[in-house]
């Protein structure tokens, strides 16, 4: 009993007085110390741990619920797991997680720090609590600097709600869901803005992917660049099946345009001379004709909107 007793009088004395209590809550407390100094009959001093403890915890729940920004850092903290690893990028790629099926991202929340903000997707799995993060890939890629992040063995996408909420980090321009023929699998697209650097790491119990953006110091080089890309249209299966048509190019992505309509681009130059060459090579592998045009566009400048291939 008397340990018991000691356990509570130093947890007691330990807690942190929250600085956004009200001075008369602050000084309650205070004498409250100073009270139980005074008396040491060990049934009187617990009985009094009790009740002050009481009420340090509702003034702490009056403090929270009466300070707009205490509360919001408090919801904004994540529930991290264990770390898993810390990506390896090459050439603007890299993947974790394990093979899995019927998994839901489910939810996706912006966590901003002083100098980065932190990107949180968390995985679930309707049947049981999920410990590890689905097969996934999260590339990067220049002109407009656009980060694509793809979850393997995922029937669902609950967090497609809450790609707006990305906007809200300073790093993010845009965030979009991607079509994709394969039902197993979701995409999405977030634009970010200039010069970011980024980490990646992995988390289990609960099974989370988190993305660290910062600032990074130096811009994109050239003024302009050329793009191979296909006219604009509708988020759907043709769009879906233009991208099929390229499969095998390693620099093939879908992107939005300025008036948010989509397009898929198969990689872009830095002349004009080595797109219509990329082009010409094409057409003669792939077997297509008219699929893709030239635009020229600024550095990192979102895609124009093109409706239709030039003569």
């Amino acid at each position: 009993m008397d340990k018991q007793l000691e356990r509570l009088q130093q947890a007691y004395n330990e807690i942190e007085i929250p600085k956004e209590l009200s001075f008369a809550s602050r000084k309650g407390v205070e004498r409250g110390k100073i009270y139980k100094q005074k008396n040491s009959s060990s049934k009187r001093a617990l009985k009094w741990t009790g009740s002050v403890a009481a009420a340090v915890l509702i003034s702490f729940t009056v403090g929270v619920n009466t300070v707009p920004a205490f509360a919001s850092s408090m919801d904004q903290i994540p529930v991290l797991g264990k770390l898993v690893s810390v990506l390896q990028f090459t050439e603007g790629s890299a993947g974790g997680g394990t093979i899995q099926d019927g998994v839901d991202v489910n939810f996706i929340s912006v966590k901003q720090l002083k100098n980065s903000d932190q990107l949180i997707l968390n995985f679930a799995n309707p049947d049981e609590t999920q410990q590890l993060a689905s097969s996934y890939n999260v590339k990067f890629t220049e002109n407009p600097a656009t980060m694509t992040i793809t979850v393997s063995g995922a029937r669902k996408f609950s967090a497609v709600k809450d790609l707006e909420t990305l906007k809200q980090s300073r790093y993010v321009q845009d965030a979009y869901p991607l079509i994709t023929l394969d039902d197993s699998a979701i995409r999405f697209n977030v634009t970010l803005t200039d010069s970011v650097a980024y980490e990646v790491k992995e988390y289990k119990e609960p099974a989370q992917v988190v993305i660290t953006l910062k600032e990074k110091g130096d811009e994109a080089k050239g003024d302009s660049v050329y793009s191979l890309r296909t006219v604009s249209q509708p988020s759907g299966e043709a769009l879906g099946m233009a991208e099929e048509m390229l499969y095998g190019l390693d620099d093939v992505r879908m992107l939005k345009d300025e008036k948010g309509l989509y397009l898929v681009e198969a990689g872009y130059f830095n002349t004009e001379e080595e797109a219509l060459k990329q082009l010409q090579k094409i057409k003669t592998e792939y077997g297509v004709e008219d699929l893709l045009v030239v635009e020229k566009r600024a550095v990192q400048q979102i895609p124009q909107s093109i409706s239709q291939v030039e003569e």
